[in-house]
């Protein structure tokens, strides 16, 4: 089996995106534009941060060629 490493880059991603939406992880040192940006792409990136994660496994493990 080939390992191809720059699926990590979109494993990463994916997961720093669920963190942000979860609010673990700020995006802004400022509250109020963190908040904005809750609202605004919050629901968004708990729904695609998964995708990119299985995406990023996907290249990982050489299934994307």
């Amino acid at each position: 089996m080939h390992l191809n490493l720059s699926g990590l880059i979109a494993i990463a991603g994916g997961i720093y995106g669920l963190l942000a939406a979860f609010r673990i992880v700020r995006v802004s040192k400022n509250s109020e534009s963190n908040e904005v940006w809750l609202r605004k792409f919050g629901p968004l990136m708990k729904v695609l941060s998964p995708l990119v994660i299985l995406f990023g496994l996907a290249e990982l493990l050489g299934i994307l060629k």
